[in-house]
C-alpha cells in the first residue's frame, strides 16, 4: 500500500512539472499571437483609412478641377483647396503625406490619381509597429491610392 501512495505522489509531481514546461512554451506563443493579430488589425485600419483619405482627395480634386483647371498644375492650390481639409486623426496629419496627384487628361474619361502614405514617426504620426521589436518602423510604409473621373 505504501508503494501505491508513492507512485501517485510521484506521478502528481511529474504532471506539475510537465504542465509548467508546457506553459513556458505556450504563454510566449499566445502573447506573440495576440501581438501579431493586434498589429495586423491596426495595419488594416491604417490601410482602409488611407484609402478613404485618397478617395476623398481624388474626388475633391476632380471637383476643384471642374471649377478651376489651374489646380492641375499648382501644388499650392491643391494644398489650399483639398489636401489641408483631409485629416484623419493620427493617420493623415499633413499635406506632405500626399504625393503630387497625376491629372490624366490625355485619355477618355479624364482622371486624377492620388497616392497617400503613412510613415510612422513622421509628420506627427505614431510609430508603427509599436513596440517595434524587429526595428521595422523606418522601413514600413503603408500606401493607398485612388483614381477619380474629372468633372
Amino acid at each position: 500500500m505504501a508503494t501505491a501512495r508513492r507512485r501517485t505522489r510521484q506521478e502528481g509531481g511529474v504532471s506539475i512539472a510537465e504542465s509548467a514546461a508546457a506553459m513556458c512554451l505556450l504563454i510566449p506563443l499566445i502573447f506573440t499571437l495576440i501581438y501579431a493579430v493586434t498589429e495586423i488589425s491596426y495595419a488594416y485600419l491604417l490601410k482602409t483609412s488611407l484609402a478613404q483619405g485618397a478617395r476623398q482627395a481624388a474626388r475633391d480634386l476632380a471637383i476643384a478641377y471642374g471649377q478651376n483647371p489651374a489646380v492641375a498644375s499648382s501644388r499650392s492650390l491643391q494644398d489650399a483647396m483639398v489636401f489641408q481639409n483631409i485629416r484623419i486623426n493620427n493617420i493623415i496629419n499633413s499635406n506632405m503625406q500626399f504625393d503630387n496627384p497625376v491629372f490624366n487628361t490625355g485619355i477618355s474619361p479624364h482622371t486624377v490619381f492620388v497616392n497617400v502614405r503613412y510613415l510612422g514617426s513622421q509628420y506627427g504620426l505614431p510609430p508603427f509597429p509599436n513596440p517595434d521589436v524587429l526595428n521595422l518602423g523606418n522601413k514600413f510604409v503603408i500606401t493607398a491610392d485612388s483614381t477619380y473621373r474629372l468633372e
